[in-house]
């Protein structure tokens, strides 16, 4: 007869030995053999006052952006061999063009500045290049389907300064969608740069992020779900024909192994929670957050087991526990075949960010803030604000209200749902506001800057004219 203590002590000592087994035993990295690009050759060459940077591969690579008004940062992977090199450049806004490793399979590529500059990043096959150019070169010239108007709204306290960019998506050939800053989950990026790197016509700052840089709440681009929603929050939506709504949307995962058994998901491309696992796709990163015990899938098979901060293939993901977590994976072996499911509910989910509190419902001011689990101060607060919505006519607004100046009182909530309503929204929600809000339209930054100057965020919402529509 097997008693309850002899179970637990089985239980600790399979863990001890998994545990044991992984660091002593570290998986083949996730992304190596014919997934690793090698480096074949690194040039750069000047066209007017531009400058092209550009890394020939034997394959394609993942990246991630970051910049500041001295450097642009690249980091692409996976990415084998040796290519650490430094290269002066004599003309343009780039001064110098470093090479250097920064983990065994992500290179960072390094252009340092003689100016602030803006930059595009192009990927092929077989290429990767950075476009640098000055900031006045990334203007863009608006469709008719792109308006912009600013202006001044009452508020309990004065008046607000206000930026309004009115988008017809359905009209202008364009999409509307979130983006990642930076172009990575664990990334974050100004919000003018994320613009001109992906030819917004126009571009807000998007959802809530943690300390540690990552969107909060429901991210889904092209039908691919970088993170999990938060239960209530509202959502703005695109459903594949194109129609935009804002509601809650509901999350279920599960990893299911060969055999039986369900793995339950508790966090996408975030540490895991209680009662589940973590799942890290190749959008987070190339490397996994530190956890304790990490199982490593690719093309739905497992290939190992390791701790720490493995690399996620790109053909695949990588699923992570904590310490008090690590018997979810026990029942895992190398080699085992599993299912991901994951769902969202409404289903059709194409493009999606989660912000929050709803402003207007079926066009009256509604502003559940508590049901949504932000507190009444929240609420209160006049502060610069960020709100997206949506009018009867399908036009979606990007629309930013400056903080408290000599110019502008900033608003609470409730002024915000009030204006959102004034603008002819149906419906409308806030996003992330404070020192975050930004509104960039044609290239430019038409709302009041913090006073540090603009704050790098994890998330955006644009408006880009249709993949057949946008300059080769």
């Amino acid at each position: 007869m097997v008693t309850a203590r002899m179970r637990s002590t089985i239980l600790f000592a399979s863990i001890c030995l998994l545990t044991a087994l992984a660091a002593a035993a570290p998986p083949t990295p996730a992304t190596a053999g014919e997934h690793t690009a090698q480096v074949l050759d690194i040039r750069w060459q000047p066209s007017g006052e531009a400058t092209y940077i550009t890394a020939h591969l034997s394959g394609p690579v993942r990246f991630r952006t970051a910049a500041t008004k001295d450097v642009i940062r690249v980091d692409m992977w996976p990415v084998a061999g040796n290519a650490d090199r430094v290269m002066l450049l004599d003309r343009g806004v780039a001064s110098q063009v470093t090479v250097r490793r920064l983990a065994p399979e992500v290179l960072r590529v390094g252009v340092s500045l003689r100016e602030p500059a803006r930059f595009k990043v192009f990927t092929a096959d077989d290429r990767l290049t950075v476009t640098v150019f000055p900031q006045q070169a990334g203007a863009v010239p608006l469709p008719p389907s792109v308006g912009y108007r600013s202006l001044t709204a009452p508020t309990g306290a004065g008046r607000a300064r206000v930026h309004v960019a009115t988008v017809d998506a359905a009209g202008g050939n364009l999409e509307i969608k979130p983006a990642l800053g930076g172009a990575a989950v664990a990334a974050a990026e100004r919000t003018s740069h994320t613009a001109t790197r992906v030819e917004a016509l126009a571009a807000i700052n998007g959802s809530f992020y943690s300390s540690a840089g990552l969107p909060i709440g429901l991210v889904v681009i092209d039908g691919r779900l970088l993170s999990a929603p938060l239960p209530r929050r509202s959502v703005f939506a695109v459903d594949a024909t194109g129609r935009a709504w804002i509601e809650p949307v509901e999350f279920s995962g599960v990893v299911i192994p060969e055999g039986g058994g369900r793995i339950p998901i508790s966090a996408v491309n975030r540490p895991p929670q209680a009662g589940g696992v973590a799942l890290y796709t190749p959008e987070f990163g190339p490397l996994t957050f530190t956890q304790s015990l990490v199982a490593v899938v690719r093309a739905n098979e497992v290939i190992g087991f390791s701790h720490g901060r493995p690399a996620i293939p790109p053909d695949g993901y990588a699923l992570a526990a904590t310490a008090a977590q690590q018997h979810l994976l026990l029942g895992l072996t190398r080699g085992q075949r599993v299912i991901l499911e994951m769902a969202l509910s409404p289903p059709g989910i194409q493009q999606a960010i989660q912000g929050g509190p709803r402003l207007v419902r079926d066009g009256r001011a509604f502003v559940p803030y508590a049901w949504e689990g932000f507190t009444a101060g929240f609420s209160r607060l006049r502060a610069a604000r960020s709100a997206i919505g949506i009018t009867a006519a399908d036009k979606i607004l990007f629309v930013t209200v400056d903080g408290p100046s000599r110019q502008s009182t900033g608003m609470n909530l409730p002024e915000l749902a009030a204006l959102m309503q004034g603008l002819g929204a149906r419906d409308a929600m806030n996003l992330d506001g404070g020192g975050s809000a930004t509104l960039v339209v044609g290239g430019r930054v038409v709302s009041a800057l913090p006073r540090g100057g603009e704050r790098t965020v994890s998330s955006m919402i644009v408006a880009l004219r249709r993949p057949t529509d946008r300059t080769p």
